[in-house]
């Protein structure tokens, strides 16, 4: 009889052990099923939020692109030597494109002729820029430019603050003024 009864509680403790682990029922297969779907919903949303913060540094750096190229604009126009003259015009026009470059480029004898004559000296000294507007391939900057300016009637540096608003396009990769205007 003690076999028997041991036997008897063996086969208890079997159904109960199938019972608890599912005994071949679905409950066996919830728990993992929950945590797939869990692991899942993560990583979709890691997904998500790197492609999101991927997009905001993109935009963010092309914002810093556009501003930089209006302030290095303005800063090649109103840094000019009266000792070479011509390498100024060609840093300006270095970073200028479309009807501006055209303009800038077709007025650039009579410029350096001034320049040399009233012997100009120009050097921007701080340079503040802010977008006003923006689309996918150009911006408009608004650029504020203190200098100091000398000629042959004052040889004494004079401050001088110009205020820009400069278009900047996106051209084969870089970013270049196409237009610049002062404003009041």
């Amino acid at each position: 009889m003690g076999e028997a009864q041991a036997t008897d509680e063996r086969a208890a403790a079997e159904t109960a052990t199938a019972q608890v682990d599912g005994g071949g029922g679905r409950s066996g297969f919830v728990l993992p099923a929950v945590l797939g779907a869990v692991v899942a919903l993560l990583a979709a949303l890691c997904g998500v939020l790197l492609w999101h913060h991927h997009t905001v540094d993109a935009a963010q750096s092309e914002r810093e692109s556009f501003l930089q190229a209006a302030r290095d604009g303005a800063t090649n126009m109103t840094t000019i030597s009266h000792e070479h003259p011509e390498q100024d015009v060609r840093r300006v026009l270095d970073g200028a494109t479309g009807q501006f470059h055209d303009d800038f480029e077709q007025s650039a004898e009579s410029y350096v002729s001034v320049v040399k004559q009233a012997q100009v000296s120009a050097v921007a000294e701080r340079v503040d820029a802010g977008i006003e507007s923006q689309g996918d391939d150009s911006a408009t900057v608004l650029v504020q430019v203190t200098s100091k300016v000398t000629n042959r009637s004052g040889p004494e540096p004079q401050p001088r603050v110009s205020r820009l608003r400069v278009t900047v396009d996106r051209v084969d990769g870089g970013y270049k003024v196409s237009k610049m205007e002062f404003v009041a």
